[in-house]
């Protein structure tokens, strides 16, 4: 089934339309629904969600899961000015409202100047329950009990409500629900699944999940199997992809483990060849210190032969008569060695 929003809210938007800008308690009575395809413009740039036309404004209705920032406050004073001039043309007060799947009840302004401020109004829906309500939707559907076509209208709006879940699966779950509605009247039917529509192309960025919601709304259950089982199939490569990539990730610090202890074994071997060095070496000393030693005592040896040789020579001569100083003279030994030879 293929849908066109402008000629989908065009026709069933005054009844729904006006149900849907109650439900945002935005106040006031639709008189005029306004396309919002511009021919001046790119319209994937500058393209407003719902133009609705009141008794006493017209109002620029824009769907938002971000924050309302300076980029939107431009974009949406651009819109202001289309509607104002190649759309409407006409006296009445133009007001930007936003309804945001994450802000609450507020009012920005874009500031034109110092003496000029374009208010843009942020409406919440967190004020509803999104499981608490699909809950009841789904009892009501299995009870065969009436939805309202405000309720129809909230199952289209259900990414807005308070919710854990994220948006485009919230989207997803409003197609499912929707096309679970036996005998839906077919107005209002067309209006909620041109609003999931809307959604779906401004939210879900997932193409597969888009496409499912899209042919979803048409009809066909088996397209929600589909999308379950591709992402079911889709999680078991990505985890086995995961788990490949965390044993590489192993594989890859075991080798990186295996050459810091091979560099921590060549380390130790370096060490342990430095340290028999250090040894040779300290063995090469103590050697070269011995020696020392042996030479010292060698040399104290000679020292005390040549010693015991003079003082010998000098007994000799003073047996010979030689007086102290020839004998010193004679034996080159000073006076006090000859005395002290003598004395002893």
């Amino acid at each position: 089934m293929e849908f066109h929003e402008d000629v989908i809210f065009k026709i069933q938007g005054y009844e729904y339309g006006q149900k849907l800008i109650e439900i945002i308690d935005i106040p006031g009575k639709i008189v005029e629904i306004h396309p919002t395809e511009y021919s001046v413009i790119d319209p994937k740039m500058y393209k407003p969600d719902m133009v609705f036309e009141l008794e006493d404004k017209v109002i620029i209705l824009e769907f938002q899961s971000t924050y309302v920032d300076i980029t939107d406050k431009r974009r949406f004073r651009f819109y202001s000015a289309l509607v104002d001039n190649v759309t409407i043309k006409s006296k009445k007060p133009i007001e930007v409202h936003v309804l945001s799947t994450i802000e609450n009840d507020n009012t920005k302004c874009y500031m034109i100047n110092q003496q000029s401020r374009f208010p843009i109004y942020v409406h919440s829906l967190k004020r509803y329950q999104a499981h608490e309500f699909l809950n009841s939707i789904n009892i009501k559907i299995q009870n065969k009990k009436k939805i309202s076509k405000k309720d129809l209208l909230l199952i289209s709006l259900l990414c807005f409500m308070n919710s854990d879940i994220k948006t485009d699966q919230l989207i997803l779950n409003s197609a499912v629900t929707i096309t679970n509605i036996p005998n839906l009247n077919m107005e209002i039917g067309q209006f909620v699944k041109g609003v999931i529509l809307l959604l779906c192309d401004k939210f879900v960025k997932d193409e597969s999940l888009n496409k499912t919601i899209s042919n979803l709304v048409g009809g066909n259950m088996k397209i929600v199997e589909d999308y379950a089982q591709r992402k079911v199939d889709e999680a078991k490569v990505e985890f086995q992809k995961e788990l490949q990539a965390k044993d590489d990730e192993l594989v890859a610090k075991d080798e990186e483990l295996v050459a810091k202890d091979e560099e921590l074994v060549a380390k130790d071997e370096e060490l342990v060849a430095k340290d028999e060095e250090l040894v040779a070496k300290d063995e090469e000393l103590v050697a070269k210190d011995e020696e020392l030693v042996a030479k010292d005592f060698e040399l104290v040896a000679k020292d005390d032969e040549l010693k015991k040789s003079k003082q010998n020579f000098v007994i000799n001569l003073d047996k010979e008569g030689y007086s102290i100083k020839d004998i010193a003279r004679l034996a080159n030994v000073s006076l006090e060695f000859v005395s002290e030879t003598l004395s002893q």
